[in-house]
């Protein structure tokens, strides 16, 4: 079986089969690759720290949402996602209330390049979270001890609010324990003896590492902690060429379809027939008709083709790449949604797409026709490699 790319991503369906609280408001969902055959036990190849996009639906209209994956590529044919419930998030609420076992769902992936293959880090490695942060650092600290590595030294940082809401609490003791991992809380509230209280500061990380110069520093939660964590580096005249992050954006800017509740989401796509029967019905029941882009009578200047899945569609002045996709049913990976992460990104293939910035682009692969679909607005006919 042949390794998905980032560019053009596997489709997978994933079972539920288990469910474990982590916290209060925490739970790790474990979901088996199934093929159609029930007979095969296919594996997902993905490396240690990448993420997973969900396709979730509102009727016929797609919600995407990556999450990352917090099990170890090591055991493949299983993998779990650890999802915090954010009581004002659609999709964290639907998978936390809502989500059973037995339950399927559709899947695209494995994406990203916050891991241990793509970063390549020294020897010393410096793990940094904050809350739901810790699910990539948790496959990387499990995939490095499922294969005995004796490469790295792993300094491990996990920041919470109290001692009941840090997730992964006794396995990562229990690892410290059996493998060359120092392990460490940082509690801003009701710390225990054996914790660093308070918050995330310069004095933490010199009584936790001799020499912050010698790490690879790999940080991952909200914003605000990510801000925290590059000025300690900067004022500790830490080297930002390995520093590697992956961050969950503001998750206030996220924008859902309108309506949308746990309630309405479900795991697959009406059916056609059932998209014909209920516009009928709307339209007996209402007198008219909603008016959606015409891709037969609207201008070839205003259409756009996604090339990886042949599809060709009209759009309006002003929406965006990823808002066209998603009407479309294609699946984008997205975090930010912003223009920041850059976990959205695609290949521009021919015509122009404007972007306000490309915070969340390298120049190579600004260079190479990237853009950030999250942001960038096509101008005229263009083609997307999705």
């Amino acid at each position: 079986m042949s390794q998905p790319t980032s560019n053009h991503p596997g489709k997978w369906t994933l079972e539920c089969v288990d469910i474990a609280c982590e916290t209060h408001d925490v739970k790790s969902f474990y979901l088996r690759v199934r093929s159609n055959e029930d007979d095969l036990v296919p594996v997902w190849p993905y490396k240690p720290g990448q993420f997973v996009t969900l396709m979730l639906w509102l009727e016929e209209k797609l919600v995407p949402r990556s999450y990352t994956l917090s099990s170890s590529p090591t055991r493949p044919s299983l993998v779990s996602l650890t999802i915090k419930r954010d009581p004002q998030g659609l999709v964290s609420r639907f998978m936390y209330d809502k989500l059973t076992i037995g339950d399927r769902l559709s899947a695209r992936g494995p994406g990203g390049s916050f891991d241990l293959h793509s970063v390549a880090p020294r020897r010393k490695i410096m793990m940094l979270t904050g809350g739901a942060g810790i699910t990539p650092a948790m496959s990387m600290l499990r995939y490095l001890c499922d294969i005995r590595s004796d490469k790295h030294e792993v300094t491990f940082l996990h920041s919470a609010r109290t001692p009941e809401d840090m997730i992964f609490r006794e396995e990562t003791l229990l690892l410290a324990k059996q493998h060359n991992i120092h392990v460490q809380y940082v509690c801003a509230h009701h710390a225990e003896p054996d914790m660093e209280s308070g918050f995330l500061s310069r004095q933490i990380f010199e009584r936790n590492v001799e020499d912050i110069h010698e790490y690879t520093v790999l940080p991952c939660g909200p914003a605000p902690y990510m801000d925290a964590v590059k000025s300690i580096l900067r004022e500790m005249d830490f080297d930002m060429r390995h520093y590697h992050e992956e961050s969950f954006g503001d998750l206030s800017q996220r924008t859902n379809p309108q309506n949308a509740s746990p309630e309405t989401l479900t795991t697959r796509n009406i059916s056609i027939a059932d998209k014909i029967k209920r516009r009928s019905e709307t339209i007996q029941s209402k007198g008219h008709t909603t008016q959606q882009p015409d891709t037969e009578t609207n201008s070839t200047d205003n259409n756009i083709h996604f090339s990886a899945s042949d599809t060709t569609v009209a759009y309006s002045p002003g929406e965006t790449l990823l808002q066209i996709a998603t009407r479309a049913g294609i699946a984008v990976p997205t975090n930010c949604q912003m223009g920041l992460c850059g976990t959205c990104k695609a290949k521009c293939l021919s015509g122009t797409v404007e972007m306000e910035l490309a915070d969340g682009l390298t120049s190579e692969e600004i260079n190479g026709g990237c853009v950030l679909t999250c942001i960038g607005k096509p101008n005229g006919s263009v083609s997307i490699e999705l």
